[in-house]
């Protein structure tokens, strides 16, 4: 019995040690930051990004995505730095929902790996490399047929240790909440929903405003919370957060789509 104990003690110990291990090897992007201040292709990436996907979409064409990613490769090449490869890894998950709306599935799950095998081999993750990878990881599951129980697993896993590193990164909780929302219910899915978006809403999208860093999840948040809540038939709090949510975002087309479900509820 105290052998049991002295084992079940160290594991704990050394659970925690990694945790905090991970906590101290994580890249810090603020740092990083001033190397990569001269490269304006990285000023406004995000909406650059969201912008060439949607260009890619209206002229059915996935050349704006792509010459992205590819200046984003090159960049890399030359400056080696984890934020690059982040907004690398990022971009592949629009490119893959490009190939899905395109109904070339075998292109979508070869665009999602690349980006999960980026994110997965990059060294000294921090909390947002960690979540971005959860993302991708459960936009890819999918593809993945009688493997998606191990990726489940692994998602998870790599959101304990977003949120472990980070306990103010809204993206970790979004994501979280957003794997646990699609899990079906008779997998356990739907039980932390709630209460990790009400956390995800409640965090800035930034600590501090910097236009080279992720700012995405927050507009998302409110919205899945909102389609939980109308989900559930609980139309006071999705009235409550649909008010809160549209007040934020006002030109959130994801959002307002939602008005005609709250209609004389």
């Amino acid at each position: 019995m105290i052998r049991l104990l002295l084992i079940s003690l160290l594991f704990v110990s050394c659970k925690g040690n990694t945790t905090e291990i991970a906590k101290v090897e994580a890249i810090n992007y603020s740092a990083q930051i001033e190397q990569i201040k001269s490269d304006t292709l990285l000023v406004g990436i995000q909406s650059k990004i969201y912008d060439a996907f949607v260009q890619s979409l209206m002229l059915k064409d996935n050349k704006a995505l792509s010459k992205l990613s590819n200046s984003l490769v090159e960049l890399n090449k030359s400056k080696e730095q984890n934020l690059i490869l982040y907004w690398q890894s990022y971009i592949q998950f629009y490119s893959s929902i490009y190939y899905l709306k395109k109904d070339d599935k075998a292109t979508a799950e070869q665009e999602i790996d690349k980006g999960i095998d980026w994110l997965d081999k990059m060294k000294s993750k921090n909390s947002e490399d960690y979540a971005l990878l959860a993302m991708l990881q459960g936009f890819g599951i999918q593809f993945k047929g009688m493997k998606a129980m191990f990726v489940s697993s692994n998602i998870k896993k790599n959101l304990k240790k977003a949120i472990a590193i980070d306990t103010t990164n809204l993206r970790a909780y979004y994501v979280y909440a957003s794997n646990d929302f699609h899990t079906p219910q008779k997998y356990g899915g739907g039980k932390e929903t709630e209460e990790y978006l009400l956390k995800a809403i409640s965090l800035p999208v930034q600590k501090v405003k910097n236009d080279y860093l992720p700012s995405w999840g927050k507009e998302e948040a409110f919205e899945m919370l909102i389609k939980f809540y109308i989900k559930n038939e609980k139309w006071d709090f999705a009235k409550k957060y649909y008010q809160e949510g549209i007040k934020e975002f006002p030109e959130s087309y994801t959002i307002t789509q939602l008005a005609t479900k709250l209609v004389s509820k």
